[in-house]
């Protein structure tokens, strides 16, 4: 899994590239971890276009970082989800819970600036 991260009007783009399962999933929650400041409303959009498979333990990074993030008054926001993992975050309830935008012009529009 490579994780590509660049800064656009304080939002925070994570593109990442490859399956997140056994042992990288932890590797994402840290390097998201690590954007996270003190006294600053995190702004993410987590672009997962070149991500083929997420297993359940990287829903459950997501799903504690989305909460740390609420928690601090931020937005995290998805986008650019395949059929695959666009019908595992419904089938889990996720799609509920989590913005999901078709592109990450959108989840970008999304952001008041």
């Amino acid at each position: 899994m490579k994780i590509k991260v660049t800064t656009k009007n304080d939002v925070n783009i994570f593109k990442i590239e490859g399956p997140i399962k056994a042992g990288n999933e932890f590797e994402l929650g840290e390097k998201i971890e690590e954007f996270i400041k003190k006294g600053v409303a995190p702004k993410f959009i987590i672009d997962l276009k070149k991500v083929p498979f997420i297993n359940s333990a990287g829903l459950g990074i997501f799903l504690n970082i989305f909460k740390h993030v609420d928690g601090l008054k931020g937005r995290m926001v998805f986008a650019n989800l395949n059929s695959d993992i666009e019908n595992l975050m419904e089938i889990t309830k996720l799609a509920s819970i989590f913005e999901i935008f078709k592109n990450t012009e959108e989840a970008m529009d999304s952001f008041d600036f």
